[in-house]
């Protein structure tokens, strides 16, 4: 089956960053085999099998590990969540304006702030100066720099709670063949 689902980054300015097909997973299929978490309401989940071309301003790259995406409509913040096989590795939490969802497709602004999180939930804000320049750099409104700053506050207090929104993410995959499984449905 081939990826049915286009993902766009985009950086402030409109200009594309980077593109990939992937396969959006219906809200039935729970990737960890876990009952579905109240913060997964109306997510847009995308599944990324290893090996998926990633197009990248900078050249296209496969992906190394399998990824699990999660796009909530009007949020500032998107997870990425990185599988060795079925074990997570890690989940980076980008904050972006909020995501253009459409059925086959979605588009999202990076607003260059990120933070690494360990399945322990210990995690690193990593790129705050990267932010701030590009902020300056390329003109972010007030409303812009606001929302993505209380959604990187929203970020680490889930963490830091260990409630809410890293309940998305499995530690363990059920399995990893969901594009597959897609097939027979």
């Amino acid at each position: 089956m081939q990826p049915d689902f286009l993902v766009e980054c985009r950086s402030y300015d409109r200009d594309l960053r980077g593109s990939w097909r992937g396969y959006r997973l219906s809200e039935e299929i729970q990737p960890g085999g876990e009952e579905r978490s109240a913060a997964a309401a109306g997510a847009v989940q995308v599944w990324l099998p290893a090996g998926t071309p990633m197009h990248w301003a900078t050249g296209t790259r496969p992906l190394r590990n399998n990824c699990l995406q999660f796009f909530w409509p009007e949020r500032w913040y998107m997870l990425s969540a990185f599988y060795n096989e079925r074990n997570l590795v890690h989940t980076y939490a980008a904050v972006i304006q909020p995501a253009l969802i459409a059925p086959d497709h979605l588009s999202y602004v990076n607003l260059e702030l990120t933070v690494l999180v360990k399945p322990d939930l210990s995690y690193e804000v990593l790129t705050q100066a990267e932010f701030e320049q590009m902020a300056d750099l390329l003109h972010y409104s007030e409303e812009t720099r606001i929302g993505a700053l209380m959604a990187l506050r929203t970020l680490t207090s889930s963490i830091q709670r260990s409630v809410g929104l890293f309940t998305v993410v499995p530690h363990r995959l059920s399995q990893t063949e969901f594009h597959l499984e897609r097939c027979g449905k």
